[in-house]
């Protein structure tokens, strides 16, 4: 693995950026140059053809004899900049997509112009295959004023893309209103003469109560606790989208994640003691009856299914569950409430990675200057843009209509159905800024009147979802527990991190369902530093260390 980031490279970056922001703009050094700035101009004859790879799965929907290579938006693009999309490839879903990339490189075939990956397994054998290119000048050189100042703020996520010194692709940025909430059966709490829980005490007497006094009223003893997904593990976020326990392990150690220790340096969360302390926890509500007794082998989504369908009574997740997979068929009384404190006392959670799908470049692409004005154009919704073309939505007749001089995103009323014309982009999404979404949806969750378009456009989405944001902003920035390892795997991660993680999972479900005692958690620690972990260990603290140089 190539070395990593270091912070000298950044403050060099950062004083390009400054020295560019000053002069407004930066002249091109040869003809070459100045003949590719011109390409993907408006009323320019050379276009700037763009070769991409895409995931079309079956979310992806065309209307008017449209297709991923020919829509509305492409037209857009090509209209506006002169940018010419040229899919060479179309793959069903996102495995697809980075097995196709691992076969390219292996084969030495053409790599596309521009392609967007979130597999961190995938990034080292890009940059070692000489094949995408530094960006940090052409980012310097056409990156927007705005799109500077935002990476300026956020300089951690150009640890995800850095070796050498060099930025080997360009990150997007998460939104931050995905995190959790604790969804709860309002209507139960009533019932029973219960409050929404505060503390992990709280919350086993609130799980009796689901459990033993037939909150639903049908004479039979067939409710849950809490709904939870453990097929992937404890924790949240990193492989799992929701229905996790990781906020019963509050700020000590969340599992799976690198925080400080107390000696400054990074420490893998799963083999903390206070994670015995969870998993004892855990097994006790097994136990107990409090949890599905199938968490072991559902995944999220089947998991989700019992507190959709009534039977569970509470659910950890994210705000947007309010939209999927939540729905309106759910007729009974829940509400999102904050989080319990964990098991150390404290609110906490695995927050989601600032950065999760990356931008990489042919090193033989010639157009950055039209790329990273498409970017800027497209990152108007992520910026709340007012003056953005995609103000009210990705396009008029698609994703919502204007009637009276105002957008309306009643999918009834657009003639030919509703299309997700986002998907369309470059991207497939979104590109969203920190903090941003997070504003509007805890606004409008606070019952504020819906004013500039992006409130508008958000107003649509389910209440709850809003509410739900609201509810999230009062604890967000004391309870988010941040993985601080962002670089590709280590050399022995990539050898033995698979099979330390399959004894984690069997390890800990074991502990969780009764077949091995909490203490077996010693016996895993110690055979997890011996089998690599200590290796590991210490290959993310020198990777640490050189990116905070």
């Amino acid at each position: 693995m190539k070395k990593m980031f270091t912070k000298q490279a950044s403050i060099a970056l950062a004083i390009g950026v400054t020295m560019l922001s000053a002069a407004g703009c930066s002249p091109n050094s040869n003809p070459e140059q100045n003949a590719q700035a011109q390409a993907g101009k408006p009323g320019n004859q050379q276009e700037a053809t763009i070769s991409l790879g895409r995931v079309v799965g079956p979310d992806t929907k065309f209307k008017n004899g449209e297709t991923i290579e020919n829509n509305v938006h492409t037209k857009w693009a090509k209209e506006k900049f002169g940018i010419n999309f040229k899919v060479d490839w179309t793959v069903g879903t996102g495995d697809a997509y980075t097995t196709k990339l691992r076969l390219l490189l292996n084969s030495n075939d053409k790599l596309p112009d521009v392609l967007a990956l979130n597999d961190p397994t995938l990034e080292n054998q890009l940059v070692d295959s000489g094949k995408v290119m530094d960006i940090t000048e052409a980012f310097n050189n056409y990156a927007s004023p705005r799109i500077k100042e935002l990476y300026a703020k956020y300089p951690q996520a150009w640890t995800t893309v850095a070796h050498d010194g060099k930025h080997y692709g360009l990150p997007t940025y998460n939104a931050d209103s995905s995190f959790s909430v604790l969804w709860i059966r309002q209507d139960w709490l009533d019932k029973l003469g219960l409050q929404a829980p505060k503390t992990i005490d709280d919350m086993e007497t609130v799980m009796d109560a689901f459990v033993n006094r037939d909150p639903d009223g049908n004479g039979v003893k067939d409710t849950i606790g809490l709904s939870l997904s453990l097929k992937k593990g404890v924790t949240a976020v990193k492989d799992t989208f929701m229905v996790s326990s990781d906020f019963l392990f509050g700020q000590a150690a969340i599992p799976t994640y690198w925080t400080k220790g107390a000696d400054g340096k990074l420490q893998y969360g799963s083999v903390q003691p206070t994670v015995k302390a969870g998993l004892t926890k855990l097994s006790e509500w097994m136990k107990k009856g409090y949890l599905d007794k199938d968490a072991g082998t559902m995944d999220e989504a089947k998991a989700a299914e019992n507190f959709v369908q009534g039977k569970s009574g509470m659910v950890f997740g994210p705000t947007w569950m309010a939209s999927w997979p939540f729905n309106k068929d759910m007729k009974f009384d829940y509400k999102p409430v904050p989080i319990p404190a964990g098991i150390d006392g404290k609110m906490g959670f695995g927050s989601e990675p600032q950065s999760s799908v990356r931008f990489y470049f042919n090193k033989d692409f010639k157009y950055m200057e039209a790329f990273f004005k498409y970017l800027d154009a497209i990152m108007g919704p992520g910026f709340y843009d007012p003056s953005s073309e995609f103000a009210n939505g990705w396009a008029e007749g698609y994703d919502y209509v204007m009637v009276d001089g105002k957008p309306v995103y009643d999918q009834d009323k657009i003639p030919g159905g509703w299309i997700d014309v986002k998907k369309y982009s470059i991207y497939g999404n979104d590109i969203q800024t920190p903090n941003k979404e997070l504003e509007v949806m805890a606004k409008l969750g606070q019952g504020n009147k819906p004013e500039t378009p992006y409130e508008m456009y958000f107003s649509s989405r389910p209440k709850k979802w809003a509410e739900a944001a609201s509810v999230l902003q009062t604890y967000i920035e004391k309870a988010s527990v941040f993985d601080l390892f962002t670089g590709p795997p280590t050399a022995t991660m990539a050898q033995k991190g698979e099979l330390l993680r399959k004894m984690e999972n069997e390890t800990f479900l074991k502990i969780i369902y009764g077949q091995e005692s909490p203490d077996a958690f010693n016996s895993f620690v110690d055979k997890w530093k011996s089998s690599g972990g200590n290796d590991i260990t210490k290959e993310v603290n020198e990777w640490y260390q050189a990116v905070n140089k």
